[in-house]
């Protein structure tokens, strides 16, 4: 847990800020959205055998899914882009070109609908991903291993 703290600390949250300061763009977006989900890898590595248990990976990858709808989210974008989808790709979770961004008030392409910039998921306007990235890193900062 530790360690996933220190990548918290020193990856997750810079990139997350930077996210902030970028809030309309899709490749920061991205890029917070893959560093967060990766914090899995830090709670399934295992120390003594210098190695990340892939099983462990995908355990906590199904748990952390079941547990916040916001890490779920986060892992979807994070392998879309990886993958130009996630999950099944004749069913998707979510295709890349569903992450849209959606221009703000004081930009050029302005329309009056739209008074934030932000990265959105297309179909779905009640999701701002900056918020649900926001969200999933706290969950992780919170979770607590019973093992």
């Amino acid at each position: 847990m530790e360690d996933m703290i220190h990548y918290l600390d020193g990856f997750v949250e810079p990139t997350i800020e930077e996210f902030a300061r970028n809030p309309a763009s899709i490749r920061h977006a991205f890029l917070a959205c893959v560093v967060t989900f990766h914090s899995v890898d830090y709670l399934a590595y295992d120390k003594a055998g210098r190695k990340t248990r892939k099983g462990k990976v995908g355990n906590l990858r199904s748990i952390f899914g079941n547990l916040s709808s916001d890490f779920k989210l986060v892992d979807d974008v994070a392998h879309a882009f990886k993958h130009v989808v996630s999950g099944n790709a004749r069913n998707p979770n979510l295709r890349s070109e569903e992450v849209v961004s959606r221009a703000g008030a004081f930009s050029s392409d302005f329309s009056s609908d739209f008074d934030v910039a932000a990265v959105k998921i297309a179909g779905r306007p009640e999701v701002d991903l900056f918020a649900t990235v926001r969200r999933a890193a706290t969950f992780l900062r919170e979770y607590k291993p019973t093992t």
